[in-house]
């Protein structure tokens, strides 16, 4: 995914990863306007699921990628959304520990950065 990739990309190509995560953000910003979750008001579904990683590691790649991809102006209801997935007590139990995802993704940036 784009957001990924603009962690370690330079220049130009970064820009191009910055730009192509953000338009796939402004697709999910659509899809979940007015709604708690992707599937509706009642709970979580497939969709919320898939997309899970998004409030546990995107400012975990803002941070280690020096970028901000999602703002609260741009995306406000996508970031609604991230907060009352986060909160649900069986998804939030079950995330890993922060810091333990971001030396992952220090290590993994730093591999991709180091093979230019």
């Amino acid at each position: 995914m784009g957001s990924f990739m603009a962690a370690w990309k330079d220049g130009e190509e970064r820009e191009k990863a910055i730009e192509s995560a953000q338009e796939s953000f402004a697709f999910l910003e659509k899809l979940i306007q007015g709604k708690k979750y992707f599937s509706g008001e009642d709970g979580i579904g497939y969709l919320d699921l898939a997309l899970g990683w998004i409030p546990l590691c995107l400012d975990i790649m803002e941070e280690v990628g020096g970028i901000k991809l999602v703002d609260a102006e741009k995306f406000p209801s996508l970031l609604e959304w991230a907060h009352n997935f986060a909160e649900i007590p069986l998804i939030k139990e079950r995330f890993p520990p922060r810091d333990a995802l971001a030396n992952y993704f220090h290590k993994i940036v730093g591999l991709k950065r180091s093979k230019k």
